[in-house]
């Protein structure tokens, strides 16, 4: 295509007819991408076309060069492209008209982010030069072009910019105060720019520390000359996000001149929500830094916000709107509440409640519904972040919150709704159990509300109610409740038939499930009252515009069988299911265009996420009865997880057209943004979670599938877009390799290979410490199921470098955090972030000690060399300086190989057994617990050469059972592992009592009876019973009480108190726990040698059998039992039928 014909489909490009315009757009892109580059560069730089027609080819061209470079530029010949590269250099410089020129740089600055390198360093070599030169011009549009391509590509400068940053500064220095206020605007924006890019380095920051009161002078003085331009404020906000600490030192400068900018209502709403976001943003930041910098702010910030949430607009159809209430971001009000919410949790601060206590309580009462509008939202609004002062305050709170629900004026109560709903999530289950009589009267109240907004709200609330409430406090309203959501979802649906009204009735689905969910097996009575009408609604309700309708009875039938249990559902079993197969195939069929039996619904059918959830919920309850049901329900499953994301680069303007409701815009660069499609992820990730559930309750029974979804689940370990996506991706796997171990054991080997890879390199690169931990844990369970060899020596030094690389950083963020302590900001608030982040490494330790345990149980002693590399990093967790977690999770570690290795760990016994000593007394519960554990584990597998060293136990360890505080509260695990540990001594190494005076077993084992009954760990409940049993079972008499046997009412005792609190895993359990500890039943096979895996009594059964033992003497079973209290006489008797 010649340039006449060009500049022709330009225009056609642009004309007002559709047929057209789309005509032209087809042409346009039939063009081979190299020549559309060639025409589109020629276009724009050819001054005798219109300067539309420039524009549009420079637009076109910067597109072309962000989304097609690889097609568009990338295949020409070096010559071309150096030639390319020189003529946009120079119609820069040539360029007379200042928005071309403008146009041409954006096109420039496009194909030079196309030239960075591996090393981050731009092969385009003149680029960097052109800047600098351009800035040295006299002509004052090339100095503002100059900072426009600095701050458009700020990477240019390299990956460390430090030789050059004496001239990048005196450049931006001369910009920030040149005479010029576009050129002071764009050396701002290069400056801002700049720092974000260099955000990590602080050298950066400091070699131009002198640059951030002249900026902000100049941001001022910009709002003075041209209060339009928001351009330095929008770069202010990338600067606070980015840098929040270059501007520490000028806090008060910065946040005084926003709150100022906040507070100026002759300024546009939008420039106001700019500095607003300033404030807020550095307050997230630098929470500290802000609360003594801005103390003099706060409270007055948050009045004008509760100002601010007061300028709602009168709106006399609002009640009877039967939509939700939407909120308008833009809006003032909405600002405020936003910026109030995220203000109260950055700050945590008392200055903030403090100011909400004084001003909200009289807003309450004002006869403007505006202001009871907005100090009800306030409430709402403070809750999660000002959580911790609040939660003393609720009754008062409660009493001024619940009148309002009653309120004349509908968006009051709406408001009312809102809070106690919010409230109920923040403070549950506190809330109900404490207020219940106030809030759940009031709601029931509300859900008969003549307006439609209102009414649904109120079924909000519920649903948070119920989410955290005690199941106790709802089973009294149960009744209530019931018979007002039955009349209301029968009004509403005939209103629906009637009118079309949609917006109760869904509401009122949601709830009714919430209910059931958390009502559970108290819901059962109640099952039939809703049941007919909701397989109702998904037999008739087959218009489009019903999906999101059926969807949501298709999540209430699901949560009311899961809540009403297995029995109950199989009597409706085969119309629900019924229901079900054909709402997926009928709806797949319309949602495809035939009758395929594909099973595929709509991209954007809502059902899609109601009934892949409800399966899987129908799974939970059916186990491995649900497998009949897996070939209609796995490919809209498996298809919804390999959705694509939807996601696309745009520039600002394209940005601001897109939905926020749908679509979630990232800023990435200088006029780039990423659009992310969340409604999709969230569909993706459901069905992935979905699947995890499959394989987990299937078991065997999902093999068929587990290949195909093991290579849909494997990409996305690494999808950056979704924490829900690759948290299930993780949690997967070891289902998955468990299953086919046992029914594909020729697949197990490339899979693992597979696995292997993709979660060492998940786990290495993951940014989210929650998902490294949940990613550590999958490999633990990988290495579990497979069982021996599948981690040869190149795998066990890849986790050993892992691991190394974590025990690295453990200890370098604890550096960091004590430094963090010594910050001239650090304050109380400060110190609740640093425990925060404390409690997130101390999570993805607990999950490398799991690696390391699986690895100990599976390759016992073959896995010692890897943790003797490890050694040197375990010692440190020990040392007495180090925080008591730490130290918990070192002897972990430690307890771990003296279980997994035995006697071969003995050698290492100098690097931990003075820890232990020092543990066993420790002030800090847990650390008791784990060291008496650990001694107890070295009685049952360590050998005999630790007798002497389990002597040195003994005495402390009878101290801790015998002491007065032994069976308080706090202290009472540490009693029963201690009997526990005390236990496997008598059991397995007794000749460590003799030198601790214990030479006497009869007399000890009378004492020991005199311990009983534990209950608290039912790990160790299970060896210590065990134990009884097998003395009870050979007649010994110290345990029997000698020839009379007088120790059977203390032997019933004990049993009754365990059977009472349940703390005896029975056979026929659903989890089916152990008969005593898996290694328990090991060592009982190798000392007694009288007993096989599979003919082990459970100690639960073994108790039932010795209490039907006695109970054949009624007269001694009678004097037994009359000494039980009346649940422990309960447990007794069900025990026995």
């Amino acid at each position: 295509m010649d340039l006449v014909n060009f500049k022709n489909l330009l225009d056609r490009l642009q004309s007002p007819d559709h047929d057209i315009r789309t005509e032209a757009e087809t042409t346009f892109s039939n063009i081979p991408p190299t020549d559309r580059l060639s025409l589109l560069l020629q276009s724009m730089t050819d001054a005798t076309l219109s300067p539309v027609d420039r524009t549009l080819s420079a637009v076109l061209c910067r597109r072309l060069l962000m989304n097609d470079c690889d097609e568009a530029f990338a295949p020409l010949p070096e010559e071309t492209k150096a030639a390319i590269k020189q003529q946009l250099l120079i119609s820069i410089v040539n360029e007379s008209v200042d928005q071309m020129r403008r146009k041409i740089a954006d096109v420039a600055a496009e194909l030079v982010r196309e030239h960075f390198g591996d090393d981050n360093v731009c092969q385009w070599v003149e680029f960097q030069p052109f800047i600098f030169e351009c800035f040295r011009s006299p002509e004052s549009g090339l100095r503002e072009i100059a900072l426009h391509l600095f701050a458009t590509v700020p990477a240019v400068f390299g990956p460390d910019p430090t030789p050059l940053m004496p001239n990048i500064g005196q450049m931006l220095n001369q910009g920030l105060h040149d005479s010029n206020p576009r050129i002071r605007v764009a050396g701002f924006r290069a400056l801002s720019a700049f720092l974000v890019h260099n955000s990590t380095e602080t050298s950066v920051q400091h070699a131009l520390k002198d640059l951030a009161q002249p900026a902000l002078m100049a941001v001022i003085a910009n709002l003075e000359s041209d209060s339009d331009d928001d351009t330095m404020l929008k770069c202010l906000v990338e600067m606070a996000d980015a840098t929040s600490k270059y501007l520490r030192p000028f806090l008060p400068l910065t946040l005084d001149l926003c709150y100022k900018v906040l507070c100026n209502t002759n300024l546009s709403d939008p420039m106001r929500h700019i500095a607003l976001e300033v404030i807020i943003t550095l307050s997230e930041n630098i929470p500290s830094s802000v609360r003594k910098a801005g103390k003099n702010i706060i409270e007055p910030l948050v009045r004008t916000l509760l100002e601010m949430m007061t300028e709602l607009e009168e709106d006399p159809d609002w009640a009877t709107v039967d939509a939700p209430e939407e909120d308008e971001e833009d809006k003032n009000a909405i600002t405020a509440e936003m910026a109030l919410d995220r203000f109260a949790c950055a700050m945590g601060s008392q200055a903030v409640l403090d100011e909400i206590t004084h001003t909200v309580p009289a807003m309450l009462q004002d006869p403007d519904w505006k202001k009871r509008h907005a100090g009800l939202m306030a409430i709402s609004a403070c809750g999660e972040g000002c959580h911790k002062q609040m939660e003393g305050m609720l009754g008062p709170i409660i009493q001024q919150v619940v009148p309002r629900m009653a309120d004349p004026h509908p968006r009051v109560r709406y408001a009312a709704c809102n809070a106690i709903g919010q409230m109920a999530a923040d403070f549950g289950p506190r809330l109900q159990k404490n207020y219940h009589s106030a809030i759940i009267p009031a709601i029931l109240h509300v859900l008969d509300d003549k307006s439609p907004r209102v009414q649904a709200n109120a079924g909000a609330a519920l649903v948070n109610i119920c989410e955290t409430s005690p199941k106790g406090v709802l089973v009294e309203y149960l009744d209530d409740l019931v018979k007002k959501l039955e009349d209301v979802m029968t009004a509403k649906f005939q209103e629906m038939v009637e009118k079309g009204h949609k917006l109760v009735l869904l509401q009122t689905v949601t709830s009714i499930a919430a209910v059931a969910d958390a009502a559970g097996e108290n819901f059962a009575p109640y099952y039939d009252r809703f049941m007919p009408g909701l397989k109702y609604i998904m037999e008739n309700a087959l218009h489009p515009d019903l999906r999101l309708l059926r969807g949501k009875a298709i999540e209430c039938i699901s949560l009311i069988v899961l809540a009403v249990g297995k029995e109950r559902f199989m009597q409706d079993a085969s119309s629900i299911m019924t229901l079900f197969m054909k709402t997926q195939t009928d709806t797949a069929a319309e949602g495809t265009g035939d009758a395929s039996g594909e099973d595929e619904f709509a991209d954007d059918d809502p059902q899609v996420n109601y009934i892949i959830t409800a399966w899987a919920r129908i799974c939970k309850l059916l186990g491995r009865s649900f497998e009949p049901f897996l070939p209609t329900v796995m490919p809209q499953v498996l298809r919804t997880a390999r959705l694509a994301p939807k996601v696309c680069v745009l520039d600002d303007d394209e940005a601001e057209n897109f939905d926020p409701e749908s679509w979630q815009i990232l800023p990435i660069g200088e006029d780039q943004n990423c659009a992310i499609r969340t409604s999709t992820l969230e569909d993706k990730a459901t069905a992935c979670q979905m699947l995890v559930c499959y394989a987990r309750e299937l078991k065997e029974s999902f093999a068929p599938y587990c290949e195909e979804v093991l290579n849909t689940m494997l990409p996305m370990l690494n999808l950056c877009l979704n924490d829900k996506i690759r948290s299930a991706a993780s949690e997967i796997m070891p289902y998955l390799m468990d299953s086919m171990k046992k029914t594909r054991p020729d697949l197990v080997a490339d899979a693992w290979d597979k696995v292997f890879n993709k979660l060492l390199e998940a786990i290495s690169t993951e940014p989210e410490r929650e998902l490294v931990a949940d990613h550590l844990e999958a490999l633990a369970g990988c290495i579990e199921r497979l069982g021996v060899g599948y981690l040869n020596y190149e795998r066990m030094t890849e986790i050993h470098r892992l691991l190394d690389r974590f025990f690295h950083e453990h200890f370098e963020k604890d550096e960091e955090r004590t430094a963090k302590r010594q910050d001239e900001d650090y304050d109380e608030q400060e110190e609740e972030r640093i425990l925060s982040e404390k409690d997130e490494d101390e999570y993805v330790l607990s999950k490398m000690c799991e690696v390391m345990r699986a690895i100990f149980s599976t390759y016992k002693t073959d896995a010692l060399p890897l943790f003797q590399q490890l050694m040197v990093h375990v010692v440190k967790l020990l040392e007495p300086n180090r925080p008591w977690s730490d130290m918990q999770w070192g002897l972990c570690f430690c307890a771990d190989l003296i279980e997994h290795t035995g006697p071969q760990s003995f050698a290492l016994k100098d690097f931990f057994i003075p820890a232990f000593a020092r543990a066993i007394m420790h002030q800090q519960n847990d650390i008791r617990q784990t060291a008496i554990y650990g001694i107890g584990v070295a009685a049952m597998f360590g050998g005999p050469n630790y007798t002497a060293t389990l002597a040195d136990f003994v005495p402390p360890l009878i101290q801790i059972i015998e002491a007065p505080d032994a069976a308080t509260e706090d202290n009472n695990i540490c009693r029963e592992n201690a009997v526990s540990s005390i236990t496997k001594m008598m059991k397995y190494r007794p000749e460590c009592l003799v030198p601790a005076g214990l030479n006497d077993m009869n007399a000890l084992i009378a004492r020991w009876l005199t311990w009983l009954p534990i209950w608290e760990d039912e790990e160790e409940t299970d060896h210590v019973y065990g134990y009884l049993c097998d003395l009870v079972e050979a007649n010994n008499p110290a345990v029997l009480g000698g020839p009379s046997n007088t120790n059977l009412p203390r032997i019933v005792s004990a049993i009754a108190r365990v059977f009472s609190e349940k703390a005896l895993s029975r056979p026929d359990d659903e989890e089916g726990g152990a008969s005593v500890a898996p290694n328990g039943v090991g060592s009982d096979k190798q000392i007694n040698g009288d007993k096989s895996g599979s003919d082990v009594v459970s100690v639960y059964d073994r108790c039932v059998a010795i209490l039907r033992l006695i109970r054949s003497n009624s007269t001694v079973f009678e004097a037994c039992m009359a000494h039980l209290e009346e649940k422990e006489r309960q447990a007794v008797v069900e025990c026995l039928s």
